[in-house]
């Protein structure tokens, strides 16, 4: 049948032209209906994994064993478990309740913009060195809060604001500016400096009159002309100085064997970003040297691991004006291309660090012997130092061990071949322990060495150097001296310009307490006057500059006000007591002497910690406490001491004379001592925050006494007192200066030294070769905790 010439459609297929076709998200909607459970099956599963988490929970407590037995420990984690879910159920409950309630693109975006912004935090913050917990809490509120501050702007603008209620007019403007002001007051706490409130004010240096050192100040510009060049490989794609406008080309050498974590993306990226790797690694150097025939000693200065896009070797050059003018050729070297990057960091690299250093001297070496070379027998090859800040500071302890090895510990078929003259090491603000040799530490035999170290340094925030600094021991006739400087207010990026004051990466450097750092110029003073020192007194044997070592106090106009702590031993020391031989409290070192405590409330040896109590300082000493606040403990009988009795000929063996210092050091343990009777407690570092404020040096007195029973004693302050151990707040947010640094003070000995002189002085008939007993009585404090190591003598004047 036909209408009008088109045939007539029948009742079902109209039907199906009014219906129209499916989606295909319809379709699959439509299925999944057909197989969503039903609300029983929902609950039964519900059910079903609470009993399981709440079996669970009951046979973990089966486990545990409380002592009240198994039937009761299964019925107390029981309940724990169904009260755990119940809470954690509810608060699912409610969460997704909030988020059913709120628009799906709201809920899209918000969701999306905290996954984002937690996960950039949770990569930065470990890289800048703080701690990715906080990064999830730190997006959400961050998001929360700009959410916030632009929907209600949106809503302050719109056409319709002005229409709305009273009520909804004050809300919104309530919320705005509510969201204003989190975000000033977020930007001023990021911004602002911190606080120095926790800064140990006093100057405990005393007595006053200590006669200043008779020599020039070595952190002024000598009497050279300064001259500049540049050496490499002639083919840097990121440097000119090291690409086309080079002074010396230098060849490559293959470091692969020493450099176990470049591979994957990180490799892949660092080829692309240098054109090179491992195989054929240039070796270039700034170098600022003395315009003169020479020869001149030679120092190589390498820094440590900043982003390697930002290169560190410029950062030096105040050293290297400084050390040239002074007569000593000086040489930034560049291992930039070993640093940190944004596709991460190397790992094991210090070996290689080390190595590098080495490599750099072999082409000096040449240079040296090389008719028509610019350096062509200016070089004293005989004198050589190496200075290393950060992991550039453990990379020339490194390079000074393998200097003297003729294999690679690690790997025995590689030869070494090196035997330079190296004199000298400076460390400023160390690692150590990134790198083992054969699993062992990193030791130096015969060498003089000098560590510099920040009290605020919140990059290697704990002396780290003093480990090695402990490794360095003198073995044979010559003369050699080591030397550890502790500075309080100096941070680990001012030693370098380039690094400059924030020591961690943003944006965790936002966070970090700068107002007690001494500023740029200060810093590096302290480093320009040691440095120089240093390397007068051991490459060019300027002997009259060593005095400054053994107390700082000697050049107070040289320096910048602050405080200062320093250990120093020399290869003419002999040690008594070091506490690292036995765990008989009773024995001293050398053998044959006895120690013994009289009335002490604290007595006992132990490894030295640093800040973090986890990480020791591998060195043993003595904790002395004494409480005699309580009148009737302060009787001569009553009084507390700690006596070492020498051997019996041991004072005319070592030929001890007036012009013999009595060596020691000694800390402030940070321990509140425990009043007679009661328990020796630690003093935790939240409590007592008040008494520590207040709390003073430590004095002491020093006997010593002889086989005959005569006795001549001095106190400690006709010397200088122990100062309280120095506080440092690295954070402006507590929270995370506990959980990253966890102590606000470390134990740093101070070395005390005493001529037998002035006993003689105090006692006419005391006789220093009939010496047999060094006594320390605590009698002019009334109560405190003290560290005590290293006791022994140093010959000569």
């Amino acid at each position: 049948m036909t209408t009008n010439g088109n045939p007539k459609k029948t009742p079902k297929e109209e039907r199906k032209k009014e219906k129209p076709p499916r989606k295909l998200s319809t379709k699959i909607r439509a299925a999944l209906v057909k197989l969503k459970p039903a609300p029983r099956t929902w609950k039964a599963a519900a059910m079903g994994a609470a009993a399981l988490a709440v079996a669970l929970t009951a046979f973990i407590g089966s486990l545990l064993g409380t002592g009240l037995g198994s039937m009761v420990d299964i019925l107390i984690f029981a309940l724990i478990g169904v009260i755990a879910i119940t809470l954690i159920g509810a608060v699912v409950i409610g969460i997704a309740a909030l988020v059913r309630a709120l628009p799906l693109l709201f809920t899209g975006a918000l969701v999306a913009a905290i996954v984002v912004f937690s996960v950039l935090l949770t990569v930065l913050l470990p890289m800048c060195g703080l701690l990715d917990e906080i990064a999830p809490l730190a997006g959400v509120a961050i998001v929360l809060v700009e959410a916030l501050l632009v929907a209600t702007i949106v809503v302050v603008v719109g056409k319709g604001f002005k229409r709305a209620s009273t009520v909804k007019k004050a809300i919104t403007i309530g919320m705005m500016v509510l969201a204003v002001c989190l975000n000033i007051a977020v930007i001023g706490w990021l911004t602002y400096s911190g606080t120095d409130s926790h800064l140990v004010k006093e100057d405990f240096d005393a007595p006053s009159g200590v006669p200043s050192l008779r020599a020039p100040n070595p952190s002024e510009r000598g009497i050279y002309e300064v001259r500049t060049l540049f050496y490499g490989s002639g083919t840097d794609i990121r440097r000119p100085e090291y690409g086309e406008s080079v002074d010396l080309k230098t060849d490559t050498v293959d470091a692969s064997p020493f450099l176990e974590g470049w591979k994957g993306f990180r490799a892949k990226a660092r080829k692309w970003y240098w054109k090179f790797e491992p195989k054929n690694f240039p070796l270039n150097g700034r170098v600022w040297y003395p315009a003169g025939d020479g020869p001149f000693p030679l120092v190589l200065v390498v820094h440590g691991g900043h982003k390697m896009e930002e290169f560190s070797d410029p950062g030096y050059a105040y050293l290297g004006e400084l050390l040239a003018s002074r007569g000593f050729i000086t040489v930034s070297v560049d291992e930039n291309f070993l640093n940190v990057s944004w596709a991460g960091a190397l790992m094991k690299e210090n070996s290689a660090r080390g190595w590098i250093l080495l490599q750099h001297l072999k082409v000096w070496r040449s240079w040296n012997e090389v008719e028509g070379n610019p350096f062509y027998r200016k070089v004293d090859m005989n004198n050589i130092a190496l200075i290393g800040h950060s992991r550039g500071g453990e990379a020339v302890a490194i390079a000074g061990a393998f200097n003297r090895l003729s294999h690679y510990p690690d790997d025995a078929t590689i030869l070494f071949d090196f035997n330079f003259s190296i004199k000298s090491i400076i460390a400023i603000a160390p690692v150590d322990g990134q790198f083992k040799p054969a699993s062992k530490p990193v030791s130096l035999k015969n060498i003089n060495y000098l560590v510099l170290q920040g009290a605020h340094d919140s990059d290697v925030s704990i002396f780290l150097g003093i480990r090695q600094y402990q490794r360095v021991k003198f073995t044979d006739e010559q003369y050699w001296f080591k030397s550890a400087l502790y500075i309080y207010q100096a941070n680990h990026g001012q030693f370098n310009t380039i690094w400059g004051r924030t020591d961690l990466y943003g944006p965790a450097n936002w966070l970090l307490n700068l107002k007690p750092l001494l500023k740029g110029e200060e810093q590096r003073q302290i480093g320009k006057v040691y440095m120089s020192a240093f390397l007068e007194a051991t490459l060019h044997r300027r002997q009259e500059y060593i005095p400054l070592f053994r107390d700082h106090r000697v050049i107070a106009e040289w320096l910048p006000k602050t405080i200062y702590i320093s250990q120093f031993e020399d290869s003419r020391q002999r040690v008594v007591s070091d506490y690292e031989e036995d765990v008989d409290v009773t024995t001293t070192t050398v053998a044959g002497g006895v120690q013994q405590g009289e009335n002490l409330a604290v007595w006992r040896e132990q490894e030295l910690n640093f800040r973090e109590d986890d990480s020791a300082q591998n060195n043993n000493a003595v904790y002395l406490g004494w409480n005699t606040e309580d009148k009737a403990e302060q009787s001569e009988n009553k009084m507390a001491s700690y006596s070492i009795t020498l051997p019996d000929t041991l004072a005319q063996e070592w030929q001890l004379n007036p012009d013999t210092l009595l060596i020691c050091t000694f800390a402030d343990a940070n321990e509140a001592p425990p009043t007679p009777g009661e328990e020796n407690e630690k003093e935790e570092p939240e409590k007592s925050k008040k008494a520590k404020e207040e709390k003073k040096p430590l004095d002491l007195t020093i006997e010593l006494i002889t086989k005959d029973g005569s006795t001549a004693h001095l106190s400690l302050s006709q010397f200088s007192l122990i100062p309280p151990a120095l506080t440092a707040q690295f954070t402006k947010w507590n929270y995370l200066e506990r959980k990253k640094y966890k102590n606000p003070t470390e134990p740093v000995l101070q070395t005390y030294e005493l001529p037998l002189s002035a006993f003689v002085e105090a006692n006419s008939q005391f006789q220093p070769t009939d010496l047999k007993t060094i006594r320390f009585i605590f009698n002019r404090t009334p109560k405190g905790v003290i560290i005590l190591d290293e006791v022994g003598f140093r010959m000569g004047k």
